[in-house]
């Protein structure tokens, strides 16, 4: 039988998209429990990658747990969103930049402590073990990157049979998943804190990563979905007539889109570019070449509406510092919409990520279909 992985990347409150896409495969699939034999999970796609991974029964209900989850969530429930914590928390990063770097210690504009409790609360990190060792779950990874060395690592529980990897900067390793490496891989580069993991601290695992679909292939899927959050294609350059000196936010709202967005467009366009090579080369020589190459099928499914433009409607929600931080009150709206996307945890705006990836789900319905043909239980009326 060919394996099934997911892929969930990145973006912060982005993610919330995630559930919905995920939504419309469980309303297609009602009967299953774990329609993925492989589960990759980055940044906050790895807080869902373990609540599925984690959950007991059918799919659809974990599903609508998680569904409750986003919709309900709020600022407070994932960092310290009161006006006298963010004003404690820029004050503590101020004083560390004048101090003496001996003294100065990881640095972080937010507090997250809040989202560790709510990790405590929703995610049962027993069951992960028991489905894979039942075999319900071949590997479950969670991507995270060194501060110190610089590699993205893919931290896994998997099956025996099953071992880790370096290649360069990217490697597997084979751990006991803890709630220390879901917050290491949603450490959100300079807004959340870094996690210390045996001898090195880990940040999002975003950062650094180039192969968003490998550790996924090197831990036994063949067929592939990822998720995405980007809307790339669905968002049209836009050229100003008369450009000025960018903003603060504007750049950090390109850099964070490079990290979370961009990198996942390239590496799917060039695992697809592989499978073309790979198509025109007869199997005899690709055999006689020793290369360890062989086509993925890959389904990619990602937001058909600019998200930029579904968090301007609802940028109020933010405080009023983290607001002026993104430069909401700044002409170029789209700048601040789309660095604020990243920290805009409100039911409002989540509820219409979860309705965007639900319909985009069902628009790809037929693709889903092709894509999980062959799996057991995958036959639909």
């Amino acid at each position: 039988m060919t394996k099934t992985g997911v892929i969930l990347t990145g973006g912060g409150a982005r993610a919330a998209y995630q559930v919905g896409v995920l939504r419309a495969i469980s309303d297609m699939y009602p009967d299953w429990q774990h329609p993925f034999n492989v589960i990759i999970g980055t940044s906050a796609g790895a807080i869902n990658a373990m609540a599925i991974a984690g959950s007991r029964g059918l799919f659809r209900h974990n599903i609508d747990h998680l569904d409750s989850i986003w919709s309900e969530l709020t600022m407070d429930q994932i960092f310290r969103s009161g006006s006298y914590s963010l004003v404690r928390s820029l004050t503590s990063v101020a004083r560390k930049f004048v101090s003496r770097p001996i003294e100065s210690g990881p640095t972080s504009l937010l507090d997250n402590t809040p989202l560790q409790e709510l990790l405590k609360r929703e995610i049962n990190l027993d069951n992960v073990r028991d489905h894979i060792r039942e075999g319900s779950i071949d590997a479950v990874g969670l991507n995270a990157c060194g501060y110190s060395t610089g590699q993205n690592i893919c931290f896994f529980e998997a099956a025996e049979g099953l071992g880790g990897w370096s290649v360069g900067q990217r490697a597997g390793t084979r751990t006991e998943l803890t709630l220390d490496h879901i917050m290491a891989s949603s450490a959100i580069p300079t807004l959340f804190p870094p996690v210390r993991i045996n001898r090195e601290f880990f940040g999002d695992g975003a950062t650094r990563q180039m192969a968003h679909i490998s550790p996924a292939l090197r831990l036994g899927a063949r067929k592939v979905l990822v998720v995405g959050v980007s809307a790339n294609e669905m968002s049209p350059v836009k050229r100003p007539a008369q450009p000025g000196m960018p903003t603060m936010s504007q750049v950090l709202g390109h850099v964070f889109n490079g990290i979370f967005l961009d990198t996942l467009d390239y590496d799917i366009d060039r695992s697809r570019m592989i499978n073309q090579l790979l198509a025109l080369i007869p199997p005899e020589r690709l055999k006689a070449s020793g290369l360890d190459l062989n086509p993925v099928d890959i389904l990619e499914i990602s937001p058909s509406e600019p998200i930029d433009e579904i968090a301007m409607k609802y940028l109020d929600g933010l405080p009023l510092i983290l607001r002026r931080l993104a430069g909401a009150s700044e002409i170029d709206g789209d700048a601040s919409a789309s660095l604020a996307s990243f920290l805009l945890f409100d039911p409002r705006f989540c509820k219409d990520l979860i309705s965007l990836g639900y319909r985009d789900g069902q628009h790809h319905a037929r693709q889903i279909g092709r894509f999980f043909a062959g799996v057991p239980g995958a036959e639909r009326e």
